[in-house]
C-alpha cells in the first residue's frame, strides 16, 4: 500500500491558474497586453521589465497599475470517466513605478505582478494509478509573484537604448487529493515552495522609420522543497521538485503608417535543453521530460484617432514547450504523464491569443482598457496516461492607469 500511495502523489504535484508562457502568467500591464503576448518592442509601463527592461527609457515617469477580473474555463474528456470541467474567477492586478537618474540619460524601475493567487476545487479528475484509470477529488492553491528590479540607459543621438533586470519569483504550491468515493479520507497533502532570480537583457533601436527591440531571458532550474504528508500512513516525507523554465529570445519590431502602425514579434523558446532537469515528489526522479524547442508569433496593429484615443488589436499564436504528452522511464521504471506542473496537459495546450484595447490621455493620467482572451484545446492518444480531449479558455477585462510626472 505505502508504495502505490507514494505513487499516486507524483501526477498531483501541483496546480497552476493562469500558465500560458514561460513565466506563467499572462502579459502583465494593460498596455502589454495589446500585443496579445511577451514583447520585446511594444511595452511602454514599468512591467516592460518583465520583457525588455531597455523598454524602461520609452516608459513615462511614475506610477503605473492594473486591475481587473479574469475568468479561466478548463475542460477534459477522458474515454472512462464524465467529462471534468473547471470555472474559476480570479482578480488580477499589478503595478509599477519608473524614476530617472543620471540627468534622464538612466531609468530605473520596478513592479510587482501576481502570477497566480487562486484554489481549484476539482472533483473527478482521471488519473492512472498502478496501471488503473481512477477518479479523484483534488484542492490545488498557488499562490506566486513576480518582482521585477532594473534600469536602462539611452544611448543618446544614437537612438537606442540597453537595459538589465532581474525578476525575483517567490512561489508557494500546496495540493490535498482523495477518492472521489471516499472524499473524507485524504490520501496526499503536499506543500512545497521555492525562491527564484532570473535576469533579463535587452536593447531597441528608434529610428525615423521603425523601432526594433530584443531581449533575452536566461533558463531557469526551478527547486521546490517542502513536505509531503500521507494521511492513511501517518507518515511524512521530505518533497523535493524541480522544474525548468526555458531561455526566451525575444524580437520584435514596429512601423508607423500614418495614423496607424503595426508590429510583429516573434518569441524562441529553448525548451529542448532542459529535457534533463525535470524531477517530482519523493525523492524520485524522471530521466528525462518531454520538452522540446518552440515559437511564439503575433501581430500587433494600432489606430490613433487623435480625439478618441489609441485603439489596438492584437493577435498572437503560442505553441508549447512541452512535447506529446511523455516521461521516458523513471529509476523505477514508472512511467509518468504531467506535462508540466499542471493536472492534465494544461501545460502543453498551444493557444491563440486575442486583445482589443483602447488608450487614452487625460491631463496627467493615460489610461487602458483591455479585453484579453487565450484559448486552445489538445488531444491525448490512447497510449498517453492520461488519454482524451483538453480544452481552456481564458479572458481577462482590466483597466490600466499611469500617472504622469
Amino acid at each position: 500500500m505505502k508504495v502505490r500511495l507514494r505513487r499516486l502523489i507524483y501526477p498531483l504535484l501541483a496546480s497552476s491558474a493562469a500558465q500560458a508562457n514561460v513565466l506563467g502568467v499572462y502579459p502583465a500591464g494593460s498596455a502589454c497586453k495589446s500585443a496579445a503576448m511577451e514583447s520585446a518592442v511594444d511595452c511602454t509601463e514599468p512591467q516592460a521589465l518583465l520583457y525588455n527592461p531597455s523598454l524602461l527609457s520609452e516608459s513615462k515617469l511614475g506610477f503605473s497599475a492594473e486591475v481587473g477580473i479574469a475568468q479561466l474555463s478548463y475542460s477534459y474528456e477522458h474515454p472512462d470517466f464524465d467529462p471534468v470541467s473547471i470555472n474559476l474567477v480570479t482578480p488580477m492586478f499589478s503595478e509599477g513605478w519608473k524614476g530617472s537618474f543620471l540627468d534622464g540619460q538612466g531609468a530605473w524601475g520596478f513592479a510587482v505582478m501576481p502570477g497566480s493567487l487562486a484554489e481549484l476545487n476539482v472533483n473527478g479528475i482521471p488519473r492512472r494509478i498502478m496501471g488503473n484509470a481512477e477518479s479523484l477529488h483534488i484542492k490545488a492553491s498557488r499562490r506566486n509573484f513576480h518582482i521585477p528590479l532594473g534600469a536602462s540607459y539611452n544611448l543618446g543621438d544614437t537612438g537606442a537604448n540597453i537595459g538589465l533586470a532581474a525578476i525575483y519569483t517567490y512561489d508557494e504550491r500546496t495540493l490535498r487529493g482523495s477518492p472521489v468515493t471516499n472524499p473524507d479520507s485524504e490520501l496526499a497533502n503536499l506543500k512545497a515552495r521555492g525562491h527564484f532570480v532570473r535576469p533579463i537583457i535587452g536593447s531597441n533601436i528608434n529610428t525615423s522609420t521603425s523601432s526594433i527591440g530584443a531581449s533575452y531571458m536566461l533558463p531557469l532550474t526551478k527547486k521546490y522543497i517542502g513536505k509531503t504528508t500521507i494521511a492513511s500512513e501517518s507518515a511524512e516525507f521530505n518533497t523535493e521538485q524541480v522544474d525548468y523554465d526555458p531561455g526566451v529570445l525575444m524580437l520584435g519590431a514596429r512601423q508607423p503608417l500614418g495614423d496607424f502602425s503595426i508590429s510583429e514579434n516573434i518569441n524562441y523558446l529553448f525548451g529542448s535543453k532542459g529535457k534533463t532537469v525535470q524531477r517530482d515528489g519523493l525523492n524520485r526522479k524522471t530521466n528525462r521530460a518531454d520538452l522540446k524547442d518552440a515559437k511564439h508569433f503575433g501581430v500587433r496593429l494600432d489606430y490613433n484617432s487623435n480625439d478618441y484615443g489609441v485603439f489596438t488589436l492584437g493577435i498572437a499564436y503560442l505553441d508549447s514547450y512541452w512535447g506529446d504528452g511523455h516521461y521516458t522511464k523513471d529509476e523505477e521504471g514508472f512511467a509518468n504523464h504531467e506535462l508540466g506542473n499542471a493536472f492534465g496537459t494544461f501545460n502543453a495546450i498551444p493557444v491563440r491569443n486575442q486583445s482589443v484595447t483602447w488608450k487614452k490621455s487625460i491631463g496627467t493620467w493615460d489610461t487602458h482598457l483591455a479585453l484579453f482572451r487565450s484559448a486552445g484545446t489538445t488531444t491525448v492518444g490512447p497510449s498517453g496516461d492520461n488519454p482524451g480531449y483538453y480544452q481552456l479558455e481564458f479572458v481577462s477585462l482590466t483597466c490600466g492607469i499611469r500617472r504622469l510626472m
